[in-house]
């Protein structure tokens, strides 16, 4: 059965204005996302994860500027008939009535501040149906009440009337799952929606976004920084950094033979209770400043991996096999041989012994 691609993002680049000069926050980014499927965007704080996928939404911050690019979203009419639209062309007020929260819904990090403290939970869940769809009052009640009960609240008549701050992390979380689903969007977007939440928690907040996908059959993005995350819930994973994706392909691609120095370091990173090391290893150096970019592999200084022709420019994506791509000039030909760490080697071999 072919494929059938949702979001196509080529050659994105944007620029934040700020009193200290322009920040090229993203640069070249390109990402594929297919229907049914979940696409992992992972990289460090300030990587440019949460931007790319705010430019998808048409809500980036008054100082941003798109500087080339196209972010192409295929989606269904009501009689099933597919339609592409380039998000970066539309109006604002399209964008709003057409895309965000009808088709394209997102779960942000801290539910507190995704939830208005002043209404209750049931005309939050209501109110989308209502505005998109029309529909009539007493039916969005019904569907608010049967969303709750899906995302895995009990008593949902009565927390209808509850206010935000009236729930735990946990179930206000849930509430914006739920709002998110009122509209049947066809592509969830999940921007880191377990950091605020304890480890037993996520762990369910996960599974419950893992059913909705296989039960709606919609395609999903998540943004992390949490390698163990992707790891329960992604099919593809891009590998971002200093505004740019440096490695893409598969799950067990990126886990079992990653290509960037970038992404042996954010696994060397991840903790591991059979480590040799005496203490968590971290990637040295910082990232580098997003207003003097700079020529060259921006992540080769902080690994100790740069070389001489890196000088020209940044590379290109090397291509080792099948979908996997890599940004890093450690493939290129000329370049002489590097091995991964010994210690990465050996907890690459672990997790395949443990995914057996």
């Amino acid at each position: 059965m072919e494929r059938e691609k949702v979001l196509t993002v080529r050659d994105l680049s944007i620029t934040f204005s700020t009193t200290a000069g322009p920040v090229h926050a993203i640069r070249g980014v390109n990402l594929d996302l297919y229907r049914g499927e979940t696409l992992a965007i992972v990289g460090e704080s300030g990587s440019g994860k949460s931007v790319t996928v705010k430019a998808a939404m048409g809500i980036l911050a008054k100082n941003g500027t798109v500087d080339s690019g196209t972010i192409e979203y295929t989606y269904h009419h009501d009689d099933g008939t597919p339609a592409t639209v380039d998000i970066l062309k539309m109006k604002k007020n399209d964008i709003r009535k057409h895309i965000n929260g009808k088709r394209i819904a997102m779960i942000f990090q801290d539910p507190m501040t995704s939830l208005d403290p002043t209404m209750t939970i049931g005309k939050q869940i209501m109110e989308g149906m209502i505005w998109h769809y029309k529909t009539p009052k007493a039916e969005a009640y019904k569907k608010a009440v049967d969303l709750l009960k899906e995302v895995g609240i009990t008593d949902a008549e009565e927390r209808m009337k509850n206010y935000p701050h009236q729930l735990s992390g946990g179930m206000r979380q849930r509430v914006v799952i739920a709002i998110a689903l009122a509209c049947d969007p066809e592509l969830l977007i999940c921007d880191e929606p377990t950091t605020a939440l304890d480890v037993t928690i996520q762990a369910k907040i996960l599974e419950l976004i893992q059913k909705i996908q296989r039960e709606r059959n919609i395609s999903v993005i998540y943004i992390t920084h949490d390698l163990g995350v992707v790891a329960k819930v992604a099919d593809f994973v891009n590998v971002m950094y200093a505004g740019r994706i440096v490695e893409t392909g598969t799950i067990d691609e990126i886990y079992y033979e990653p290509a960037h120095p970038y992404t042996w370091g954010l696994l060397s990173a991840m903790p591991d209770l059979d480590t040799d090391d005496d203490r968590l290893y971290t990637i040295p150096g910082s990232p580098p400043h997003r207003r003097h970019p700079g020529p060259g592999a921006a992540v080769g200084p902080r690994k100790g991996y740069a070389r001489n022709h890196a000088a020209r420019g940044g590379p290109p994506q090397f291509n080792p096999r099948g979908p996997h791509y890599a940004a890093t000039w450690l493939l290129d030909p000329r370049a002489s041989k590097v091995e991964m760490p010994a210690e990465l080697k050996a907890r690459i071999e672990r997790m395949k012994k443990e995914a057996k």
